[in-house]
């Protein structure tokens, strides 16, 4: 078993939500965290610290509508399977996780949560919204903000989660992988490596037997980021190694024959781990990432606050303004 070093954990948390001064005023006014196309092809939804959820149209990229979300940092945004509806979860002590139903121009207020992370995810159904809380819990939620259930999911916090494609099971990662079920009752936790590592996102592949995480590196040194590819029994099928810059976030292209990560790059990637296509390296560090419904664009957005619109193969076609 890996030995926890809670202060070595705690300071690596400071480090990714605060950075230092500077940087953190740098990013106050540029940073967008995520970005989400709607599943039916309408919306690019964008956020993180300019105040403002801001809608594009997912056709000619026109900036549609603002909301305002004063104060917060956005750091993820879901999209409702079906319905016109959009989760947002902040780190923020006054908005902390709300539901927007734009076909009636309203939000709904998650009750009873005590904190916000950046985990946000909707089930297969629909009908269960899971948010990941920074005293390492999850608190599972329907889609009025009624509380299902509310469960520690990690040793040190929830970085990210999934739900399962067709199960209402997730998987949640952090210190360790952690999968669940909507109440909360333990299906399998492991380690992901002998070191002791953060890991920030996490997603399943479409067909249910798998799933990707992606992470900041050893916590001691932080080096060796990875992309990680698991099966349900923490079976570690294959990985990807290399890169310098942490993967911030990860998804599966719509058939899930090519896997798009962010980092210091875009960086399109097979089925089986082998790199297609990669972007120019930049400092300007992607955060959100999201594939068009259709699969034949990616869609992210960075710490300077550019939102991209890229072909399959990476290439940049045009700039949401």
């Amino acid at each position: 078993m890996i030995e926890v070093n809670v202060k070595t954990w705690f300071l690596l948390l400071i480090l990714i939500l605060t950075c230092n001064k500077a940087y953190q005023q740098t990013e106050d006014k540029t940073t967008i965290w995520t970005v989400a196309w709607s599943p039916n092809g309408k919306y690019i939804a964008a956020g993180g610290n300019q105040d403002v959820l801001k809608l594009f149209d997912g056709k000619t990229f026109e900036l549609i509508k603002t909301y305002p979300v004063k104060g917060v940092q956005l750091s993820r945004i879901k999209w409702h399977p079906f319905k016109n509806m959009l989760a947002i979860v902040t780190q923020s002590k006054t908005i902390k996780a709300r539901i927007l139903d734009l076909d009636k121009e309203v939000w709904v207020d998650l009750q009873g949560l005590k904190s916000s992370f950046r985990g946000l995810d909707w089930n297969y159904t629909g009908n269960l919204l899971a948010v990941s809380e920074l005293e390492a819990a999850v608190s599972v939620y329907k889609t009025d903000g009624t509380l299902v259930s509310r469960f520690l999911a990690d040793p040190k916090a929830v970085a990210g989660l999934d739900w399962h494609p067709s199960k209402n099971i997730m998987v949640t990662v952090g210190s360790q992988i952690g999968i669940y079920n909507h109440l909360g009752d333990t299906i399998k936790t492991f380690w992901p490596r002998l070191e002791e590592a953060f890991l920030l996102c996490v997603e399943w592949h479409v067909s249910g037997d798998f799933f990707v995480v992606g992470d900041y590196g050893d916590l001691k040194n932080a080096k060796d980021k990875m992309v990680q590819f698991w099966n349900m029994e923490g079976t570690k099928r294959n990985e990807i190694k290399g890169s310098t810059v942490e993967y911030r976030n990860i998804r599966w292209h719509p058939d899930g024959e090519k896997l798009a990560t962010a980092s210091d790059a875009l960086s399109v990637w097979s089925k089986g781990g082998e790199l297609l296509s990669r972007s120019k390296s930049t400092e300007d560090y992607l955060w959100g990432i999201d594939w068009s419904p259709d699969g034949k664009y990616i869609v992210t957005s960075s710490k300077e606050g550019k939102i991209i619109i890229w072909d399959k193969n990476a290439n940049s076609i045009n700039e949401l303004k």
